[in-house]
């Protein structure tokens, strides 16, 4: 069969939807959909999903005549890539601890299987298709409700003994800072992300005796700082400060040639982009400075789709 006839399956799994795709090994997208993940629910009632943008997906590609041979998962948590199986647990999906992603998949529809976690998928995302394309050596960063990571080196995603690696967002920047939601003291994620930007702003409202909007989310924060509202600005600072001690960091261990910033929060814009480089400036050594660039992620809501595709292809192409 030629590679004219095949194509991949994507499924990108979060805490509220399942992004799914059919697409081609060189990052095209044929169809896409997506569906309520039911995270909450049990283990069955999420695969049960998963299944039905499967069968979406090969209805697809059965009318444009091409035989899916391969299907790509990425999934939150660390997932052991060797058994396509989740390790622990996942605090958005509280009952996906060990799902077996490619038994349950691979059972259903006899079909290979590959899964990784979301974040290394947005980061093979980007870097074959994206604003790292041609890149050999990239960090990214997925600013959301929580902050992920996914980190290539020549070409290859870094996984970590374990499959526990490229944890950027549990980066400590103050030892003796807040608490974060992972145990750990001072976390990046305790401070930059969405929840911690919204907490920050909303605290600054009530102690200036302020009334405090409702909702309140980051694109509001955004769209009050572009207004001038002080506060608002002060809380954008802060979270580029942060951001800057965290990325010196990742610039003076693993000296990328482009670090890629996704995620809702950097859909701000271009100059929150450059608002954080201002904030690097000086806290990396500066040979590993004079390479290094920030890059918005250029894929958005598609990344973890088509790196899920990338996987797949990569998997077959592996395997010949």
């Amino acid at each position: 069969m030629s590679d004219d006839n095949t194509a991949f399956i994507g499924l990108d799994l979060g805490g509220t939807f399942l992004k799914f795709a059919l697409g081609k090994a060189d990052g095209t997208v044929l169809a896409n959909g997506k569906l309520p993940s039911r995270a909450q629910e049990s283990q069955q009632e999420i695969f049960k999903v998963m299944f039905a943008a499967v069968e979406q997906m090969l209805d697809k590609a059965h009318a444009l005549n091409l035989h899916v041979v391969g299907i790509g998962v990425g999934s939150p948590g660390a997932i052991d890539f060797d058994h396509g199986r989740v390790l622990g647990n996942t605090p958005n999906l509280p009952n996906w601890t060990n799902a077996d992603i490619r038994g349950q998949l691979q059972g259903k529809f006899n079909i290979p299987v590959w899964a990784d976690n979301d974040a290394n998928l947005m980061t093979l995302a980007e870097c074959r298709y994206g604003a790292a394309k041609g890149a050999r050596f990239v960090v990214a960063l997925t600013l959301g409700t929580g902050i992920g990571g996914g980190i290539v080196i020549e070409n290859q995603l870094f996984r970590g003994a374990r499959f526990s690696g490229a944890e950027l967002g549990h980066m400590s920047i103050n030892f003796a800072g807040p608490v974060c939601g992972c145990g750990g003291i001072g976390c990046i994620e305790a401070y930059a992300s969405a929840p911690a930007m919204v907490k920050n702003y909303r605290e600054k409202l009530i102690k200036k005796q302020l009334p405090v909007p409702n909702p309140m989310n980051t694109e509001l924060i955004f769209t009050q700082a572009r207004q001038g509202d002080p506060l608002a600005n002060q809380v954008i600072d802060e979270i580029c400060f942060y951001l800057g001690a965290a990325l010196g960091n990742i610039i003076n261990i693993f000296n990328p040639e482009v670090i890629v910033i996704g995620g809702g929060v950097a859909d701000a814009g271009e100059a929150f982009i450059q608002r954080i480089w201002k904030a690097v400036q000086g806290r990396a050594m500066e040979p590993a400075l004079q390479h290094a660039r920030i890059e918005r992620a250029s894929l958005g809501n598609d990344a973890g789709m088509v790196g899920a595709i990338a996987l797949a292809a990569d998997g077959i192409h592996a395997n010949r």
